[in-house]
C-alpha cells in the first residue's frame, strides 16, 4: 500500500465519521488493521496470538521461510484463508494495496531486510526485539522511520506495562531523581542455548540435508552465506555471532529499555568487557561481565551500567534486596533476604542512587520498589493499552508507540556494541558523535556485520 501515514489516518477518520462514533476504520472494516505477518512459528505465534486477543487486528497474510515446519502448523490452521507465503519481498508484491501494516518476527539477522521493504512501501511495521543485528542496519531503520514518516513499534512488550509508566511518571515528578543515580545494573542468569556447547566450538557446523520445503536463501537473507544445519533453525541462530545478538540482545530489551530511555542514556562511550568464560569465535561466551559507560547529559552524571550474563556469574546484590517471583507487579516476597533472591535470582535490573537508596525491579513489565522496603510505592498512572494494542491503535491514528525505532534505535544500538566486545574479547571505545569505534579496525568492520554482509543480491535493502 504506497499511501502515506497522513492519507491513511484521513481515510480513518472519514470512516469513523462515517460510523457517526470516535472509533477508526482501516479499509478492511471498522476497527481493523490488515497485518501481514513475517515469521509465523515460536514467539512469532505468541506475537500473533497477541495481536488477535486485542480485537483490532485483521490477519491478511502469513510469511515463513519454513512453511512445512510444525512450528507453523497452528497458524496455518487458525488462518486457512490467509494467502501464504515463504518470501516476504513476493508477499509485499503480492499483497500490495491489501494490507496496512507488517509485523517482523523472523530471527533477529532477518528483521532489517523485511522492515526496510515494508517501510520504503509506506507501511507500519512492528518488529521483534533486537531491533536489527548490526548498528549499521538500526542507523538505516532509524532514517527510514524518519524519511517514510510511517509507525513503527519493537515488541519489547514490556515497554507498555507498569514498568513503563512508573519510570516515566518517576523521572518527571522527581522522585526518582537522575542527578543523584549512581550505579546501573542489569543481569540475566538463566542456561542458554549455547551453553549446551560448553564453549567448546571450533568450527561452524557441517552442512546437513535440508528439510524439504525450506526456503534457505531467504532464510539466510543479507547474511553471510552458511550451509544448512539444524544448529542455524528453530532459535539456534541466537547462539552464534553471525546471527543472533545473543543473551544481551534477547533479554536487554526487557531489562535495561525504561533506564536507557528516561535515564536518557544515549549511546555508551567505552564498553568493558570481564570475568569471560567459554569465549571462542563462532557463538557467544558461556558467561561475562559488560560495563557500558555513558557520558553525562543534562543533569544526569556520568555512570556506568553493568550488565550481567552467565548461570553463576552473578551481580553482588545490594543489602535490602528482596527475593522475586515472576511476573508480579511488585515482586517482592517479604521477609526474604539477598541470599534467598540470589539462589533463583529471575532476569532484572537495580539502580543506586547517591544517598545509598537502591531500586530494584524484575523484567518486562514488572514495577520497581526500593530495596529494604515492604514493596509500596508512590502512585502512577496505570497502562492502559498493551504493546500490541498500541501498536494497532497507533496505526488507527488514536494513538502513537511507546518503542517507535527512534527509541529503540538507539536501545538497540548499545546491545550490538556489546556484541562486539563479546565477540571479539575485548574492551573497545566509542565516539558517539562520530558514531565510530575508536582505535580498532576490526571491531569498527563489526558495526556493519560479519564478513560477507550484505550477501551478493540482498544490498538494495542498505539504501534509504
Amino acid at each position: 500500500m504506497k499511501t502515506s501515514r497522513r492519507m491513511f489516518i484521513g481515510g480513518l477518520g472519514a470512516a469513523a465519521a462515517a460510523m457517526g462514533s470516535g472509533g477508526c476504520a482501516t479499509l478492511f472494516g471498522p476497527d481493523k488493521v490488515r497485518l501481514a505477518c513475517v515469521g509465523i512459528g515460536q514467539q512469532a505465534w505468541n506475537d500473533i496470538e497477541a495481536f488477535e486477543k486485542t480485537g483490532l487486528v485483521h490477519i491478511a497474510a502469513l510469511c515463513d521461510t519454513d512453511l512445512d515446519g510444525p512450528q507453523c502448523e497452528a497458524a496455518l490452521k487458525r488462518y486457512p484463508d490467509a494467502p501464504r507465503f515463504r518470501d516476504f519481498r513476493v508477499m509485499l508484491d503480492k499483497m500490495d494495496g491489501r494490507i496496512d501494516a507488517v509485523a517482523v518476527m523472523n530471527p533477529d539477522f532477518s528483521h532489517f531486510p523485511a522492515l526496510m521493504a515494508a517501510m520504503k512501501r509506506g507501511l507500519a511495521v512492528f518488529s521483534e526485539k533486537p531491533l536489527a543485528h548490526t548498528f549499521e542496519e538500526c542507523e538505516l531503520l532509524m532514517a527510514a522511520e524518519k524519511k517514510y514518516g510511517v509507525v513503527t513499534q519493537m515488541g519489547n512488550q514490556g515497554h507498555s506495562g507498569n514498568n513503563y509508566h512508573q519510570f516515566k511518571h518517576y523521572v518527571e515528578t522527581g522522585v526518582i531523581d537522575i542527578s543523584k543515580l549512581k550505579h546501573l545494573t542489569a543481569h540475566m542468569n538463566n542456561p542458554r542455548r549455547w551453553h549446551k556447547w560448553n564453549g567448546k566450538v571450533t568450527q561452524f557446523p557441517p552442512a546437513e540435508q535440508m528439510p524439504k520445503g525450506i526456503d534457505w536463501d531467504t532464510w539466510l537473507g543479507t547474511a553471510s552465506f552458511h550451509a544448512y544445519s539444524k544448529d542455524y533453525v528453530q532459535g539456534e541462530w541466537r547462539s552464534w555471532y553471525d546471527f543472533g545478538n545473543g543473551c544481551l540482545g534477547d533479554w536487554g530489551a526487557h531489562t535495561m529499555d525504561t533506564m536507557h530511555r528516561f535515564f536518557n542514556l544515549g549511546l555508551p562511550t567505552e564498553i568493558r568487557i570481564k570475568d569471560v568464560q567459554g569465549w571462542n569465535p563462532y557463538v557467544f561466551p558461556m558467561q561475562d561481565t559488560l560495563t557500558f559507560r555513558f557520558a553525562a547529559n543534562g543533569a544526569r552524571p556520568a555512570i556506568d551500567l553493568d550488565w550481567y550474563e552467565g548461570v553463576t556469574n552473578k551481580p553482588t546484590l545490594p543489602k535490602g534486596y528482596r527475593q522475586v517471583k515472576w511476573g508480579a507487579d511488585i515482586p517482592a516476597a517479604k521477609g526474604s533476604t539477598a541470599e534467598d533472591a540470589a539462589k533463583n535470582l529471575i532476569p532484572g535490573k537495580f539502580f543506586e542512587m547517591a544517598d545509598g537508596t537502591v531500586w530494584q525491579g524484575g523484567s518486562h513489565s514488572s514495577a520497581i520498589f526500593r530495596c529494604g522496603t515492604d514493596g509500596e510505592v508512590p502512585e502512577y498512572p496505570k497502562p492502559g493499552s498493551n504493546h500490541y494494542a498500541n501498536f494497532l491503535l497507533s496505526v488507527m491514528g488514536s494513538e502513537t508507540t511507546r518503542s517507535p525505532f527512534s527509541v529503540t534505535g538507539p536501545l538497540s544500538e548499545v546491545f550490538c556494541l556489546g556484541c562486539i566486545a563479546q565477540r571479539l574479547n575485548r574492551s573497545i571505545k566509542f565516539d558517539p558523535v562520530a558514531k565510530q569505534v575508536v582505535g580498532d579496525e576490526e571491531a569498527n568492520a563489526l558495526l556493519r556485520g560479519s564478513k560477507g554482509t550484505p550477501r551478493k543480491g540482498w544490498e538494495e535493502f542498505y539504501a534509504v
